[in-house]
């Protein structure tokens, strides 16, 4: 009697590797960048912001732009010039965007409306990830006691953190969730960005509010880098006067020069000033 063919079982498949989410821009990662050294200056030295941060953010990037293409030059001719620190000004006043809208938005006080809105939004988002990550714990993909954490509490700032915790957790498994499940990495990104936004606006129940420490606290730190800003474009100032003479203000304008002229045909325009954040979310 002749032996069955024997079928060997296909060789289990590692997973893909999931690609890490891509990294946005962000006014905040700028600020981050320059908080310290802002905080580091000299009391003496902070001069409060009296500018339009939009007008300083299009006359750093005109000037930057004019240098830009010289900052070997000026490294070799001017050895004491630091070139580093001007070609980083863009980044500087990216910074000072940041940390004007959040001076601002802690100064107004949140209105009703806008937090019923981002907190309908949120809990939207919320019962679905919670749902699938329930799913995903049945499954015995995710620990079923962090799940039951976030499920648990009520109220609007408990709300608030389980929008953070649940972005947390989709990010902690990522790789083992990848493909099961309908949520794109905006949506996760916008529930965690939800949560902070109400965390700030809602005070948990018996807490004391601090939004007046809050708002000077983010006032101080808009002036300090307002003026690590403007003691950084005075060097770039200097260059461009060392480079364009008399065309100093045309080539590299003060902070809060406005432009008159109209720019050459094959001259590029300047890209647009970034979104400005506000409550966590970039908006024109």
């Amino acid at each position: 009697m002749a032996k069955k063919p024997t079928t060997k079982s296909p060789a289990p498949t590692s997973p893909k590797p999931v690609p890490a989410a891509p990294d946005a821009p962000s006014l905040k990662k700028s600020y981050e960048a320059f908080v310290a050294a802002a905080l580091a200056l000299p009391q003496e030295k902070v001069l409060p912001l009296r500018l339009d941060v939009n007008l300083i953010f299009a006359n750093v990037q005109q000037g930057v732009q004019s240098v830009q293409p010289f900052l070997d030059r000026l490294a070799a001719e001017l050895p004491k010039l630091p070139t580093a620190e001007l070609a980083k000004l863009q980044t500087l006043a990216e910074a000072l965007l940041y940390a004007h809208a959040e001076a601002a938005r802690l100064t107004q006080p949140a209105k009703r409306a806008e937090i019923d809105a981002k907190l309908t939004e949120l809990l939207r988002l919320r019962e679905k990830l919670l749902l699938q990550a329930e799913v995903f714990a049945l499954e015995g993909i995710i620990p079923e006691s962090l799940v039951a954490q976030i499920r648990a509490g009520k109220g609007l700032f408990d709300a608030a953190q389980d929008g953070v915790a649940l972005a947390d957790l989709y990010g902690a498994y990522r790789s083992q969730i990848a493909g099961k499940h309908p949520f794109t990495d905006a949506q996760v990104a916008r529930t965690a960005e939800l949560g902070h936004a109400l965390m700030k606006l809602v005070t948990p129940d018996g807490a004391r509010t601090t939004v007046a420490v809050a708002a000077q606290k983010a006032q101080d730190e808009r002036d300090r880098i307002f003026s690590l800003l403007l003691l950084r474009h005075g060097e770039l100032r200097k260059a461009g006067f060392y480079l364009f003479g008399e065309a100093v203000d045309e080539k590299v304008p003060t902070l809060g020069a406005r432009q008159s002229r109209r720019r050459d045909p094959g001259e590029p325009e300047p890209a647009p000033a970034p979104l400005v954040p506000v409550d966590g979310v970039r908006t024109p």
